[in-house]
């Protein structure tokens, strides 16, 4: 399957059926429940889980139903105060990233005693970057670190580890067991 946003606050997701031609795929679902523009669709390959970012500054974690084009929204708390940019799952899909228009990075995790996503900045007191964070990307060996990009020309690679999240991990940036 393959979720698109015809750049408004609609997803469309459609069965490719192995096919490389569009015109041969079939759309099995609408998602609306963003207000404004989506600027970040991500789909977690082991998890299932579609994440989607938009501008009304709002995270939504889709779950897919029992039946083909059914999705379960979940909600992701995350204040943020402006518009959401980029945002972008883990390698195991067990926590997100979201790049904001303020300059920060939030980290997200899925908190099972409320029954929803959580994402926090790494720095309460002020942002990581000076402009507008355009993406975010984790460290692909170890899931440990999060490297930002922004409008002020600068990546800063911060650290996000969860101590009761990370258990075996690999690659230059494996041994850190701190955060931010």
């Amino acid at each position: 399957m393959v979720a698109i946003c015809p750049t408004n606050n609609e997803i469309w997701v459609f069965e490719a059926n192995n096919q490389e031609d569009i015109s041969k795929w079939t759309k099995v679902a609408c998602l609306k429940e963003h207000f404004n523009v989506i600027s970040s669709l991500d789909w977690h390959p082991k998890t299932n889980l579609l994440m989607s970012a938009s501008t009304d500054r709002g995270v939504i974690v889709w779950a897919p139903g029992a039946v083909k084009g059914e999705f379960s929204p979940q909600i992701g708390m995350i204040k943020e105060q402006r518009a959401n940019l980029d945002a972008v799952w883990n390698t195991r899909g067990d926590i997100f990233a979201v790049a904001t228009t303020s300059g920060d990075v939030h980290i997200g995790t899925y908190s099972s005693q409320n029954n929803f996503w959580v994402a926090h900045p790494f720095n309460a007191k002020k942002p990581i970057h000076k402009a507008s964070v355009l993406c975010v990307r984790f460290d692909p060996l170890s899931g440990r670190v999060v490297a930002s990009s922004s409008l002020d020309g600068t990546v800063v690679i911060t650290s996000c580890y969860k101590e009761d999240l990370e258990y075996d991990s690999a690659g230059p940036f494996g041994k850190i067991t701190s955060y931010g």
